[in-house]
């Protein structure tokens, strides 16, 4: 089964996720989007730059991406990253060129924030089964088991930028520099949903942002090393 669902009756061929593929797994042929079955990585670039919400990441038991397993076991130590290590992070995602907008939320900031995102998506239940377990986990809150959404992560980053051609680079920019400072995350989709549903209501969380929501990542220290994950996308640039 192929990882992306892909709504053709969405889908507009505007090509926007033939360009932030990084395998070329897109190509748009007769107006439409389609997979060219060079394989998935499931980073999820494709699924936020879609202005039109045609394109889904299929996550099951067998999925086999370099992103597949992050959020099937425990990912994250539990400690904060340094706000040392995220200057070195914003520096390496865009050299200090202003080009793109980065905010970290964490602590009650972050608390209030996830219940804005519940309020905003929490009338699709029937449509999403992630807000279906959302759902039920807020009803039971069982502190054994991690929030369905952000996992163990206490940290969420998201990318502000003029296009979503800069968003993937700063996003791509984070993956290498993550391997040298402990970093790893995963893209949240569902958030990214929220902001495309009511987009007044989670800005109103980031007074300071002057651009659009591009991209947003659940991010922190790694339980393990982050490099056999993420060295698979390292690859990609070195032609190996």
């Amino acid at each position: 089964m192929a990882p992306l669902d892909i709504d053709l009756n969405k889908c507009i061929g505007c090509g926007k996720c033939t360009r932030v593929c990084m395998k070329g797994n897109i190509v748009v042929e007769n107006k439409k989007a389609k997979e060219t079955g060079k394989g998935c990585l499931e980073c999820s670039h494709c699924v936020s730059t879609c202005p039109k919400g045609a394109i889904t990441l299929i996550q099951s038991e067998e999925s086999s991406g370099p992103f597949s397993n992050l959020k099937k076991e425990k990912i994250f130590d539990g400690g904060l990253i340094t706000d040392a290590d995220l200057d070195k992070l914003f520096y390496a995602m865009d050299h200090g060129k202003g080009r793109c907008e980065f905010f970290v939320l964490e602590g009650s900031k972050l608390d209030a924030f996830m219940e804005t995102v519940w309020n905003v998506v929490k009338d699709s239940e029937r449509e999403k089964p992630l807000i279906k377990e959302w759902s039920e986990w807020r009803e039971n809150h069982d502190m054994l088991q991690p929030n369905p959404v952000l996992w163990e992560g206490k940290q969420v980053l998201f990318i502000f930028a003029d296009s979503d051609d800069r968003a993937v680079i700063a996003s791509n920019r984070m993956i290498v520099k993550g391997l040298d400072l402990g970093i790893r995350g995963f893209h949240s989709n569902l958030i990214m949903l929220a902001y495309v549903m009511d987009k007044q209501r989670i800005r109103a969380h980031f007074p300071a942002a002057t651009k659009e929501l591009r991209m947003c990542y659940v991010i922190g220290h790694g339980r393990r090393m982050v490099e056999p994950i993420l060295k698979p996308i390292m690859n990609l640039f070195s032609g190996h």
